[in-house]
């Protein structure tokens, strides 16, 4: 019997749950947000090789969805890159 409930739970919990984004620029198209901000985390690795490849596949998503870039405010602790806050708005058409 508790097989039973716990196996229909877990079937109501799957069948209900909403569609998952595939990333940030879909999540707010479909909560239908006029401006998000995202953090884009920039690990030690990536600081000088892929963050401005990161930035830029950034943009284009936000942009395939509708939004146009605000603002880049680059986040440092202790004077090191840590990431950047990144700020959208949805377009005027």
């Amino acid at each position: 019997m508790k097989l039973l409930l716990s196996s229909l739970f877990t079937l109501l919990c799957l069948t209900s749950a909403p569609v998952l984004a595939k990333n940030e620029a879909q999540e707010a198209a479909q909560k239908g947000l006029k401006a998000v901000t995202v953090y884009l985390d920039v690990n030690l690795i990536a600081r000088k090789h892929r963050a401005a490849k990161n930035l830029t596949e950034l943009h284009q998503e936000f942009a395939a969805y509708g939004y146009e870039l605000i603002q880049v405010n680059p986040y440092t602790e202790n004077s090191d890159l840590q990431g950047f806050y990144v700020s959208y708005k949805k377009a005027a058409n």
